[in-house]
């Protein structure tokens, strides 16, 4: 779900929900999103942190008990 960041405190006409400034607005609506963006009441949208890469296997040999 897409999230953008608060920069005016607003009530969603929608939900009545409040939001401060600094706080975080999420929604599938991409109109409504583009509404509140027009309207100066959030910001754009927040990029998705990149996932951690899995990390490779090692492929050194590791000590066997009889070495």
């Amino acid at each position: 779900m897409p999230k953008y960041v608060v920069s005016t405190p607003f009530i969603d006409r929608l939900t009545q929900v409040f939001y401060r400034k600094g706080s975080i607005y999420e929604t599938n609506d991409t109109a409504r999103a583009e509404e509140l963006r027009k309207g100066g009441f959030i910001g754009e949208e927040i990029a998705a942190p990149a996932k951690p890469k899995a990390k490779a296997a090692s492929k050194g040999t590791t000590k066997d008990a009889n070495q």
